[in-house]
């Protein structure tokens, strides 16, 4: 091939290697390395991510005590999860006052924040406002009617 070709080639693969990578690195895509409880992760790049809109059961730690049905939270969050890698859409509060990225997560298509809410494993946090608020309220109820994850035996 001569060079007056070779070059240009050179270059188009350049810029479009340059252009992929920082698509890629705008889809925010990581593998979990840590599920902590229902509502809080840990991603490859070493950031903790708190599911917005969710409030789950808090496991035993270091700082809360275990609360009913903390465990069973975080292992179906674990599942949800395992072997997944994940698309993180930060909030627009970037953290929240303990350092954590406030994120919504999605595993292919699916939005984590609110399947751990619709399996009746996670209550749907109303303190703040956030985009899927209604949505959320309406998959607890959905799960507390059917009585589904931790509502199987609620009145």
């Amino acid at each position: 091939m001569k060079d007056y070709v070779r070059w240009p080639l050179v270059v188009l693969m350049a810029v479009l290697l340059v252009f992929l990578l920082r698509w890629a690195k705008q889809l925010d895509i990581h593998e979990v390395t840590e599920v902590y409880d229902g509502d809080t992760i840990r991603i490859d790049d070493g950031r903790n991510i708190r599911l917005i809109g969710v409030d789950a059961p808090e496991v035993d730690s270091p700082y809360t005590r275990e609360e009913p049905f903390g465990v069973e939270s975080r292992d179906h969050l674990r599942k949800l999860l395992a072997g997944r890698k994940v698309q993180v859409k930060v909030g627009a509060a970037p953290v929240d006052r303990y350092g954590r990225t406030l994120a919504y997560v999605y595993a292919g298509d699916v939005l984590i924040n609110g399947r751990i809410i619709q399996d009746g494993w996670a209550q749907a946090d109303v303190r703040f406002s956030y985009k899927n608020k209604d949505l959320f309220i309406a998959y607890e109820k959905e799960a507390r009617a059917r009585r589904i994850g931790m509502w199987e035996h609620s009145p």
